[in-house]
């Protein structure tokens, strides 16, 4: 179940969509996401979405198509399409799963290793210019609130399948 707080600034009812949690940190992320994408663009010729696929190969080594759709939250033709330029462009290849003969896995080749080697300290660099503004306590206060969001929206996000897994279920019947 959710967990709850009793701070009085909760108990404040919202008014306007810009009073929501949800909306700030989606403003924040799309106003970073949109400059993140122009500095990759401009430097490296990479999407947002080719950087994603090929730094969670590098963090990884290899994965199923399956796996990396999940670990990157993107629906399988987006990774599938994703990682065929990637393959195309030579930064991606396909190799026999060593754990599942009939398997597929994904991995960077040399040249897509050369690339994330090029793009994190890019990618690090913007980073730190995000999280300059804050002290050092804040940032470390920011890094736990984050994982207590996050731990809270994936509690939410099941609670929500679940409910609407019943509910399925009830129109089935």
């Amino acid at each position: 179940m959710p967990q709850t707080t009793d701070l009085k600034l909760l108990e404040t009812q919202p008014h306007v969509l810009s009073d929501l949690a949800s909306f700030r940190l989606r403003l924040l992320t799309n106003m970073y996401t949109k400059a993140s994408a122009s500095v990759y663009e401009r430097k490296f010729g990479l999407t947002l979405n080719k950087w994603r696929i090929i730094s969670l190969l590098w963090a990884a080594d290899s994965l199923s198509m399956s796996r990396l759709a999940h670990q990157a939250q993107f629906d399988r033709g987006l990774t599938s399409r994703v990682v065929s330029t990637l393959i195309d462009s030579g930064h991606v290849k396909r190799s026999p799963d060593p754990k599942d003969g009939r398997g597929l896995v994904l991995e960077l080749t040399e040249a897509g290793r050369k690339l994330v080697e090029a793009v994190m300290p890019v990618a690090a660099d913007r980073n730190r210019q995000l999280l300059s503004c804050l002290t050092k306590k804040e940032a470390e206060l920011f890094e736990v609130i984050l994982d207590k969001l996050t731990h809270q929206a994936r509690i939410m996000l099941d609670i929500e399948w679940e409910k609407a897994a019943l509910a399925n279920q009830e129109d089935l019947s």
